[in-house]
């Protein structure tokens, strides 16, 4: 009887007590309602996978994210995984755990990513991050409007000469007044157009140590956008672009019969009312090719009090269950980060997936280290904003602020 009474008294013990501890990690993200699916998915799959873990998403529109992100780390506080830009700053405030030992302890494939694009997730040789992407652009282009000026589809052998002959072509104007335009960029795409052209912002653009945007290619690929918008007419300045809903909204309106930007407009295009497709971007003046290495990342409050559970999400978040997740998503595919993985360059079924991929590969690491937002925000954004506004010349704009920008790297 007291044998039996003992058994009948666990039974009931294992009945009041939960089969496990729950952890609540919180893990925070930006994008529109879109983009939001696969951030849902990785989620739920990996609560069913492992029903120990709650995890708690916060979503944020990009324009209000940082602000509330930024916030709660000061405070000491923050979610436990959050998707990150900008990492060499972050990092430098020590708000982001280093993931080495991590990655090392549980031999995680970070092989496997591409190798130049994980320098602008890291600070003096530690990674701080894990790219979700690559912020790879293409060449959009309205095929009514092609067709209707009799012109050629853009392929792998344009050059710049061949996109400014075609966005004047496609530019209309009615009583004077521009009512489409035949190419639309995005505002922060310009150090694209310098490494086609042979220059460079910085001597490295993630330890730099001289300012390099004023010399002769730099300052030509610069002046080339600057006609592109005062001489031809044939590009909205920055500001012009911004009103009317940038890339993505002209393109979709037939406002602009161009656009080069990245794969996260796919879902914008997917319902337009014309013909599209995507082109390899042109190379420039001297046949250089070149694209934008990296993307945003994923990364872990240097503050959680449950790095063990947050690593555990990690490697599923960015290892190939994650990676596939965000590739194959219906609305917003991402362009892989985990380029060395055949599963996950499999399940990149994207419009133009084969476009994505080849410019992939001629990605240029953007700059990217911790003084580099307050340098272009007090010094680079001024000088192009006079270029954009026809105010001066890039060589002017530029020269102007080389010293000060010297400086201002010495001084890091």
């Amino acid at each position: 009887m007291k044998r039996l009474w003992s058994a009948v008294l666990g039974l009931a013990l294992s009945a009041a007590t939960p089969a496990f501890a729950q952890t609540n990690l919180v893990f925070a993200f930006w994008g529109d309602p879109p983009e939001v699916p696969p951030f849902e998915k990785i989620a739920n799959d990996y609560m069913a996978k492992h029903p120990d873990v709650k995890i708690e998403l916060q979503n944020a529109p990009w324009s209000g994210y940082f602000t509330k992100l930024d916030a709660q780390l000061a405070a000491g506080g923050g979610p436990d995984v959050f998707f990150i830009t900008n990492v060499p700053s972050y990092a430098a405030r020590n708000t982001l755990e280093d993931l080495g030992p991590w990655i090392e302890k549980t031999k995680f494939p970070i092989d496997q990513y591409v190798k130049d694009s994980l320098r602008i997730h890291s600070l003096n040789g530690k990674l701080y991050s894990i790219p979700r992407d690559n912020a790879t652009n293409v060449l959009y282009y309205n095929i009514d409007d092609f067709d209707k000026a009799g012109l050629a589809y853009p392929d792998a052998t344009w050059t710049w000469a061949n996109l400014q002959d075609a966005a004047r072509k496609l530019t209309v104007t009615d009583g004077g007044r521009v009512t489409r335009y035949g190419l639309v960029l995005e505002s922060n795409s310009w150090p694209m157009f310098i490494y086609q052209n042979g220059g460079a912002v910085f001597d490295d653009p993630v330890q730099p140590t001289t300012f390099t945007m004023a010399d002769d290619k730099a300052v030509a690929a610069i002046q080339w956008l600057g006609d592109l918008i005062n001489k031809d007419k044939s590009v909205p300045n920055f500001q012009e672009a911004g009103q009317m809903g940038g890339t993505a909204s002209m393109f979709s309106a037939d406002q602009a019969s161009m656009s080069i930007t990245n794969a996260s407009r796919l879902g914008s295009y997917a319902d337009v009312p014309f013909k599209w497709a995507a082109a390899p971007l042109p190379a420039g003046p001297d046949g250089i090719r070149a694209n934008e290495a990296g993307g945003a990342g994923f990364a872990i409050n240097a503050n959680s009090k449950i790095k063990d559970a947050a690593w555990e999400f990690m490697q599923y978040l960015s290892g190939p269950e994650g990676q596939i997740a965000f590739t194959s998503a219906a609305a917003s595919p991402a362009v892989p980060a985990m380029i060395g993985n055949d599963d996950v360059k499999a399940a990149f079924k994207a419009p133009f997936a084969d476009v994505f991929l080849s410019e992939t590969a001629l990605g240029r690491v953007f700059p990217q280290f911790p003084t580099y937002v307050d340098i272009t925000n007090k010094l680079i954004q001024p000088a192009l904003d006079k270029v954009w506004n026809g105010e001066s010349t890039a060589a002017e704009s530029l020269g102007a602020i080389k010293d000060q920008a010297n400086a201002a790297l010495k001084a890091q």
